[in-house]
């Protein structure tokens, strides 16, 4: 099973996609994720969402469920079954 991954904002434009699922194990991390995206949608998508192995500055990322949504670090773990969110920071 995989994790839901849905973008927003001027992300959707920076990565050229708006939701995708990606394969998880239970060692996956944010970064891994952002990296499965790279893979399906283009080298783009990583400089949109990281610089280096970070977060962009204006870039988050949330866990929606359970609610409330829960923010996440580049090295959070990922679970099957997880929606995750990223946004540009206001």
């Amino acid at each position: 099973m995989g994790a839901e991954v849905r973008l927003s904002g001027s992300l959707i434009a920076r990565a050229g996609a708006r939701r995708a699922t990606v394969p998880v194990t239970d060692e996956t991390t944010v970064v891994d994720v952002v990296d499965r995206l790279a893979e399906t949608y283009g080298p783009q998508v990583r400089p949109a969402i990281l610089e280096g192995g970070r977060l962009r500055s204006d870039t988050v990322a949330f866990r929606e469920l359970p609610t409330p949504a829960e923010r996440l670090a580049p090295n959070s773990r990922v679970r099957s079954g997880d929606t995750l969110r990223f946004e540009v920071a206001e």
